[in-house]
């Protein structure tokens, strides 16, 4: 569009430079403070701007409505929020034997306080960045106008419903590709995927109780619940191409979606899957399930704390639980993990101690999974601390801010505008909804 209006933009350019330079004076010291004022005068323009083109956009669609036939019956005025700050815009009714019309609403899909695409974008852009204060202040920084952190909370989430649908969709069509025949699409040979999962804290409010102290029905208390954000990982062995997916909800959603990511990165019947995570209840087994030829390897740091923690529960202390927990790691890394059960069994014969009991059975569930050695020769990782370092830096960065507590119904909204900038679609995303508007 820019390139149809060259000589318009170098006409207003020289315009305000002459304006300036003509009304103002000490510009020299002030130089490095001048594009702020324009800015402001840009703003100013383009509100004045926006006001004449919705005005006669709108008095075309009633003169359109008119030659139909149909009378004006009011001209109420709408408050329309763009990009340059609020304007106002008529807005008339027409009427004619029943039927009705409200072309600016219908035709423009103007309302009252209604925002443009340009708004609600950068709204959503702050609001999943920042606190809905903080994102609100910013606005108003950048933009020169206000609006309420309500506002901002209400857009952003409005737009997360919206993102996780998309993702939803976009993941469903990249996994068709998985059917196509390995002569036509061979794949990669190998991918890595991670999965792990961090917390996030929502809160319900629900009535009170009615007690002797509390006689108020209208009182209502707040339910805390912490709850499981998942996030997988697909990237290559030199994890230089990343994707990610993330919400709250099952194993087999969330491995659905990483395979889906999967098949965008190369995933096909003959490709080797590399799955890290750690000892989860039903991870293993759903990446087992829905990725063909997997090697699941334990995360490293998972199995050492539970060394750990099973030397503590025995009674070790210091120098001698270090002892301990080396003995076995040394065993167990070096491919006899089961040199390394017979031992513990056997300290378990003596104890009878339950925490043993269960390291016992945790080794055995994931022995052919813990040869670390042999997974380093051949280039494979042995720690999920991609996925982990991913939770600082996709969920936790704005759902985990201090003092935040939010509605379960709001949190994969949020984690999935958090999982759209993080695979790059966002522009994607914006062109598809715009797209979407202007047809």
């Amino acid at each position: 569009m820019q390139g149809r209006y060259e000589d318009l933009v170098e006409k207003l350019g020289k315009e305000i430079a002459e304006a300036i330079l003509d009304n103002e004076t000490g510009l020299a010291k002030r130089a490095r403070l001048i594009d702020k004022d324009v800015a402001e005068l840009l703003r100013q323009a383009g509100q004045a701007a926006m006001i004449l083109i919705f005005a006669v956009l709108g008095g075309q669609l009633a003169d359109e409505a008119k030659a139909a036939g149909l009378t004006v019956q009011s001209r109420p005025v709408i408050t329309y929020n763009v990009i340059f700050g609020p304007i106002e815009v008529e807005s008339p009714y027409l009427w004619k034997n029943g039927e009705s019309s409200k072309p600016v609403r219908d035709q423009m899909g103007l309302t009252h306080q209604g925002r443009s695409e340009a708004v609600e974008r950068a709204l959503t852009d702050f609001g999943m960045e920042d606190s809905f204060r903080h994102a609100a202040e910013r606005f108003e920084e950048h933009y020169g106008w206000h609006v309420d952190d309500s506002t901002v909370r209400r857009v952003t989430e409005a737009v997360g419903a919206q993102v996780e649908e998309y993702l939803r969709d976009k993941l469903e069509k990249e996994r068709k590709a998985y059917d196509l025949p390995l002569d036509e699409r061979p794949g990669v040979d190998r991918l890595v995927a991670e999965l792990d999962a961090c917390k996030v804290r929502t809160g319900v409010l629900v009535p009170s109780e009615a007690t002797e102290e509390n006689d108020n029905p209208e009182k209502r208390n707040r339910v805390i619940n912490w709850r499981d954000v998942r996030i997988g990982l697909i990237t290559d062995l030199d994890g230089q191409e990343k994707g990610y997916v993330g919400r709250v909800d099952t194993y087999p959603v969330v491995v659905h979606q990483l395979f889906s990511l999967a098949v965008k990165q190369g995933l096909s019947s003959k490709t080797q899957v590399i799955a890290v995570a750690d000892g989860g209840n039903g991870i293993r087994e759903e990446l087992q399930r829905q990725f063909p030829h997997v090697q699941f390897i334990l995360d490293q740091p998972h199995m050492k704390d539970h060394l750990y923690e099973t030397a503590e529960a025995m009674g070790f202390e210091g120098d001698e639980r270090k002892k301990w927990v080396n003995e076995k790691r040394e065993l167990i890394e070096t491919g006899r993990a089961r040199d390394a059960i017979d031992q513990i069994r056997d300290e378990y014969a003596r104890t009878s101690i339950d925490s043993v009991r269960r390291l016992i059975a945790y080794l055995d569930k994931y022995e052919d999974a813990i040869d670390y050695q042999k997974f380093k020769s051949l280039g494979l990782p042995i720690g999920d601390g991609e996925v982990e370092s991913a939770h600082r830096y996709v969920p936790q960065k704005r759902l985990n801010l201090p003092g935040a507590c939010w509605h379960p119904d709001n949190v994969n909204p949020m984690l999935s505008l958090r999982v759209l900038r993080a695979d790059d679609w966002w522009e994607d995303f914006w062109d598809n909804r715009s797209s979407q508007i202007a047809t």
